[in-house]
């Protein structure tokens, strides 16, 4: 089994375990990929770990147990005693404070705290791939290794605040973390939920309460960019956006102004029409930003299929890598260089869409 040592939980925000702790392995699996081991100060169960060879979790817990630590009571007077397994504990209850990941199907590690539902750090935004179990073990020491008091404050102030939902207005500057020292920033250009609250017409194939944001094309340590400086830099092209991750925080919001039409700039979504009353018709959409158009009667052209562009990830950058290779260029021309579903990047089979619905390219919100 393998245990971190107090030293590097302390740098993660985990609970520390005491010297007469017990670790038990608990029957049943929570995941196929390995083992659930829960550790015991008396009966009551102060941490979980998830181990094998492609995957680590580790959570805090405060559950009771009792028979023998065979039975996991219940946090209520409502609740019903359950027998302690490690399906019952990871499913049933819920764990407090940090918690550390890290999945070999992913390749990476990430710390988020349970009760905010927010990241502290995620080595997939970092660009560090983890790929085996060895590497988590260095990740882990290298993490202890690096912290600074600095660090240590930070982490402090991120796990003492408490749980909040943010509203989210279209203008927004909002800012994330990339790396463990470093941070990005973001703009709200469109907010296609407030659309469907309004019952304005949109092509309503994206899932979940869907931005369209914008990227900044700077890497800073500084937390504290104002506004002002901001809408001065050169951006990403948009993307899709849940908003999952502005309405808990984890993104904070740190100002507003009014969009001019210059800072405009929307994916374009294109193909046959899924809506269910549609089903069977010969009908095609077409998305960018606010303008919407139906054509029934019509086919996808020849060579413009593929081009529904519906995915909604929940991070505003998709690349750190990308990001990092248009600011070394100047330009967006690596954001491209993945972008297959979007006909933003095929200016001639655009051109030929947008003639098919009667408008003309420059006539539409996006920029190259």
């Amino acid at each position: 089994m393998f245990l971190l040592t107090n030293e590097q939980r302390a740098c993660m925000g985990l609970g520390l375990v005491e010297p007469e702790w017990e670790w038990v392995c608990l029957k049943g699996a929570e995941n196929g990929n390995g083992v659930t081991w829960a550790c015991f100060d008396g009966d009551i169960i102060r941490k979980s770990i998830l181990e094998g060879p492609c995957i680590y979790m580790e959570r805090d817990y405060q559950e009771k147990t009792t028979d023998n630590r065979t039975i996991l009571l219940a946090r209520t007077g409502r609740g019903a005693p359950k027998k302690l397994s490690a399906t019952s504990l990871s499913w049933g209850r819920r764990p407090f404070g940090m918690q550390l990941c890290w999945s070999a199907q992913t390749a990476s590690v990430e710390l988020r705290h349970t009760d905010t539902m927010r990241r502290f750090y995620s080595s997939e935004l970092d660009g560090v791939k983890v790929k085996t179990f060895s590497d988590f073990e260095r990740w882990a020491e290298c993490w202890a290794q690096e912290t600074t008091p600095e660090d240590r404050v930070r982490l402090e102030t991120f796990t003492a605040q408490k749980r909040q939902h943010q509203k989210t207005r279209e203008g927004d500057f909002f800012r994330f973390q990339i790396g463990r020292r470093e941070y990005g920033y973001g703009r709200v250009l469109l907010d296609y939920e407030k659309m469907r609250r309004q019952k304005k017409p949109f092509w309503d194939i994206l899932t979940g309460k869907p931005l369209v944001t914008a990227v900044y094309r700077i890497i800073t340590e500084d937390p504290n960019v104002s506004i002002e400086e901001l809408r001065r830099l050169p951006a990403l092209p948009s993307n899709f956006m849940a908003d999952d991750l502005l309405y808990y925080g984890e993104y904070p919001i740190i100002g507003n102004l009014p969009l001019e039409q210059e800072e405009l700039d929307f994916p374009v979504m294109y193909g046959a029409s899924t809506f269910g009353k549609d089903r069977g018709k010969r009908k095609i959409c077409f998305q960018c930003g606010r303008i919407f158009r139906e054509l029934e009667g019509e086919e996808v052209l020849p060579g413009c299929e593929g081009f529904r562009n519906n995915t909604v990830p929940i991070s505003a950058l998709y690349s750190r890598e990308a990001l990092e290779e248009c600011i070394a260029v100047g330009d967006n021309r690596p954001f491209w260089k993945n972008q297959s579903e979007d006909l933003r990047a095929f200016p001639r089979k655009l051109k030929a869409v947008s003639r098919q619905f009667s408008l003309l390219v420059e006539d539409l919100y996006i920029k190259k």
